[in-house]
């Protein structure tokens, strides 16, 4: 798999921090199966939350994700992948968004 695929959202609270966590174990469960995907984790900070998948096809596994899974945190999903060579991403979602960056998280 050579992309990096990024779900991110804005999160601040606990409550954030368990639902992303809860749709990362939706994802593994329902999504990973195929291998057509790998869950890679998580990151939560700097009033952004982000799921990390690895990937072949990151516009087709969005849109399996999108179809697929039904979970409050899908409502406000921005997205964007990387070549797993590469430090810059390409916005893909939603499709009005033109930029799509990462926040360093530091502990």
């Amino acid at each position: 798999m050579k992309y990096q695929l990024v779900l991110q959202f804005t999160g601040t609270v606990i409550p954030d921090y368990d639902s992303l966590v809860d749709l990362e174990s939706v994802l593994i469960e329902q999504i990973q199966e195929d291998g057509k995907a790998t869950v890679d984790g998580h990151d939560f900070g700097s009033s952004q939350m982000n799921l990390f998948l690895t990937v072949d096809d990151p516009e087709n596994v969005l849109n399996r994700i999108r179809g697929k899974i039904q979970h409050p945190l899908m409502e406000r999903v921005r997205a964007g992948y990387r070549n797993v060579t590469d430090n810059t991403f390409r916005a893909i979602w939603p499709e009005s968004l033109h930029e799509f960056s990462v926040k360093s998280i530091q502990a």
